[in-house]
């Protein structure tokens, strides 16, 4: 085009993403040059990230004039320019962003405003379309870690060092847009160093909301029981109390961890009986890479995620240098490097190489954020800090399954990050289930999971839920809900809780069947349309009322119950599920008489209780019907003598994985699937009752080993039938079974063996902390 001729209203074009837009030329300045100009509005991952900092820095580089802002739920550009100018700088900010951020979607729109003469990042607006991408708690940044490190620096030995890079978001945030009067650090007032680097553009902490330094921002306490004690370096008194053998309850950014030596049994026993935790496995934080290198093994994979910004837990194979109590019977430990400037200052005083941090609650609670209530936790002192915790967030915790990221827990580093569901515009809010709960809100295409919320049986912890659901739901300006979504369990409180969202949102409740949302869940974040899915876990209400829980879901059109463990007696009900003989001698009766059951199970109870079992048995008189693979794991268990009591979620079966990675599959244990009325039934009192004799002739982890990769290949025996009788190429594996790495790698081997792609969960926990995104995509497609 001729650049001598253009005139105001003359119409160009410029290409961005393939996609090619129309302008009108808006100035034309004494040199000639045209200038164009257009409203940018970008959606993703864009507040709390550094990105108006970047947007501001690519516009000067660029010679771009007009302004960037936060409008509630997207960053708002106005950008003027010449048209090569503006294509290079959209083209640069799809390329170049922060690391942190994410872009969903750039929206360009041409406009005609008045003319600027220079780029200006403007105060944020309220206002937007309700579909908020919100920031997650990341890590502290290696360079303001050199600073809190750093003599002459202003943040020197300062734990709430923060930049746009690194620190808390999510755990700060109490509303949108994501400013500093939206957060928890709208208590302290900037001082005017802090705020001159929080107005500056070229300067890192730009637009940082949780910035401060010692002058101005919250400031740590040391109590010695619940009287607060003198202390000029409260963090260092700290790491000497650890150092001297005290248990020290200790704030941090989203919670609060409860710590001691990690090789001083007397402290970690002290632990448990305040912490009512007498055999779960307890996290330990170490120094370093070097350090942990000392406690557990792990790969280059591992040892990725240990160093990510969002440093979660993850699951190693422990070295046994560490005391046997901290994850007793288990082969692995959890393992996590420090994440903020409180860590490193502490490991910086202690002589720890590592330090035990488990969560600071009794099972099933809420851990305790406000200090009255970390005060009451009776730890020997407690370190406190006077910022209030808005989003209470646990640790993340990953284990590497089958070679592939598996969550156990998806909470700090990574909530609120949404999910993308292809093919799902309505909006629905889902409970989850009853244990390991979280909370879902479907909408436009994105799925928001909340933070981990726990154990529903509990009143604090449902209460915590509806808080939780409630924040959600201000944090991404949902107003109405089209559905919503819960277990179909009749008596789960997170039902009841469904039910009331129900009548507030004048919306329909629907029940959704708890393996069919495994399932789904599998099925939404994998994007398949047509699958077979080993759903196996501990318990689920099964849609004949029995409980469920070996099952083999196929999805075509619907979900089908296509296969299942044999149905089996659980004497006693949830008895069975804490003393795991006699969900064994359940599953004996069928092959055994009374007197012989007598007699195996004699060792296992006091003959009293004996009796009791067997004439439960006999009548099947408070004895359940149950479909479950977690019971029949807990009956191997118990039957080899690994664990015979419970006294954690999941404990009978994680034991026996860890004792059958001591042996070989080495015993022969045939697996017997028969097909009845359309259904496969994997015969699972065989199984039980091979294990029981082979007790004779091998060695206990042999059959071990062995047990479980039966369970495996019966499973995936059945899954392959089912979907070659439905000409399926695809079959996954949720539920809490999917943990079990051996019986997920042999179902994967023999899947692709037979040349059926096989997959599991990496985006979602494949345990029930990932249920409330299959019960929100059921009933949105429904």
């Amino acid at each position: 085009m001729d650049a001598a001729k253009p005139s105001p209203g003359h119409e160009i074009s410029i290409c961005f993403m393939d996609t090619v837009i129309a302008f009108r030329v808006a100035y034309v300045y004494e040199n000639l040059d045209m200038t164009i100009q257009c409203k940018v509005s970008i959606t993703g991952i864009v507040q709390g990230v550094g990105f108006r900092p970047f947007i501001y820095r690519v516009a000067k580089n660029n010679n771009i004039r007009g302004y960037v802002k936060n409008s509630g739920n997207s960053v708002e550009l106005l950008l003027e320019g010449k048209e090569t100018d503006i294509t290079n700088f959209l083209n640069t900010i799809r390329s170049d962003h922060p690391p942190l951020s994410l872009i969903k979607d750039i929206q360009i729109d041409p406009c005609n405003e008045n003319k600027h003469y220079d780029f200006a990042v403007l105060k944020s607006e309220k206002n937007g379309i309700s579909d908020s991408v919100l920031p997650p708690d990341v890590a502290m940044c290696d360079t303001c870690v050199g600073e809190i490190f750093d003599t002459k620096n202003n943040r020197y030995l300062y734990p709430f060092t923060a930049c746009t890079d690194c620190g808390p978001r999510f755990t700060m945030i109490k509303a949108l847009p994501y400013d500093r009067e939206n957060t928890t650090m709208s208590e302290f007032q900037m001082c005017g160093s802090c705020r001159n680097e929080y107005n500056d553009p070229m300067n890192r902490r730009f637009r940082t909301e949780s910035v401060c330094c010692p002058d101005c921002g919250p400031v740590y306490e040391l109590y010695k029981g619940d009287k607060k004690i003198s202390s000029e370096n409260p963090i260092k008194d700290a790491a000497i109390a650890l150092d001297n053998g005290n248990l020290v309850a200790i704030k941090g950014i989203g919670g609060t961890h409860f710590c001691a030596r990690t090789t001083d049994d007397d402290a970690i026993i002290r632990m448990r009986n305040i912490l009512r935790r007498p055999n779960k496995p307890f996290a330990i934080m170490a120094r370093n890479l070097n350090a942990a290198h000392n406690i557990v093994h792990f790969s280059k994979k591992e040892e990725d995620i240990l160093l990510s910004p969002q440093r979660p837990i993850v699951l190693l194979e422990k070295k046994n240098l560490i005391s046997s109590l901290i994850s007793p019977g288990l082969s692995n430990t959890g393992v996590m490097l420090p994440y903020s400037g409180m860590h490193h200052l502490l490991f910086n005083y202690s002589r720890q190489p590592a330090i035990v941090m488990t969560s600071a609650n009794i099972p099933g609670e809420p851990m305790a954020i406000e200090n009255k209530d970390i005060l009451s936790l009776n730890s020997d002192y407690s370190l406190l800090h006077n910022r209030s915790i808005r989003n209470r967030c646990d640790d993340s915790v990953i284990k590497l399954v089958n070679k592939k990221a598996s969550f156990i827990r998806r909470s700090r580093g990574f909530v609120p990050s949404p999910l993308e569901v292809n093919g799902c515009e309505s909006t629905v809010l889902s409970l989850g289930a009853e244990l390991d709960v979280t909370a879902c809100i479907l909408k436009k295409g994105k799925a928001f999971l909340t933070q981990y919320i726990g154990n529903t049986l509990k009143l604090y912890t449902l209460e915590y839920l509806e808080t939780a659901i409630n924040n959600l739901i201000e944090l991404t300006g949902t107003r109405n809900f089209d559905a919503i979504a819960v277990d179909l369990h009749p008596s789960f409180s997170t039902g009841r809780l469904g039910q009331e969202l129900s009548t507030r949102f004048n919306a329909p409740l629907f029940k959704c069947q708890h393996h069919f949302a495994h399932a789904s869940s599998l099925m939404t974040e994998s994007g398949a349309k047509r699958m077979v899915c080993i759903t196996a876990d501990g318990i689920g209400y099964g849609n004949d009322g029995t409980i469920w829980g070996g099952e083999i879901i196929a999805i075509d059109d619907g979900f089908e119950r296509a296969g299942h463990l044999m149905i089996q007696l659980m004497p006693g009900g949830d008895l069975a599920a804490r003393y795991p003989a006699r969900m064994a001698a359940g599953i004996l009766a069928k092959k055994y008489q009374k007197n012989e059951l007598s007699e195996i199970f004699s060792p296992y109870f006091e003959n009293a209780e004996l009796d009791i079992i067997l004439k439960q048995i006999a009548t099947k008189f408070n004895s359940p019907l149950t479909s479950s693979t977690g019971r029949l794991l807990d009956a191997v268990s118990a039957l080899l003598g690994v664990c015979t009591e419970r006294t954690y979620e999941g404990e009978p079966a994680m034991k026996l994985e860890a004792f059958a990675m001591k042996g070989k599959d080495r015993v022969y244990i045939p697996v017997i699937i028969e097909k009845r009325h359309g259904i496969y039934t994997l015969d699972t009192t065989r199984i039980l009752d091979c294990i029981y004799q082979a007790k004779q002739n091998y060695p206990l982890p042999d059959i071990a080993a062995s047990a479980q990769a039966a369970i495996a290949r019966g499973l995936c025996e059945m899954a392959i039938r089912a979907a070659k009788d439905r000409n399926i190429d695809l079959i996954g594996f949720s539920g809490g079974v999917a943990y079990n790495d051996a019986i997920v790698r042999i179902a994967g081997k023999m899947a692709q063996e037979c040349g059926i792609k096989f997959i599991t969960h990496t985006i979602v926990p494949p345990g029930d902390g990932g249920i409330s995104l299959g019960q929100a995509a059921m009933v949105a497609s429904s």
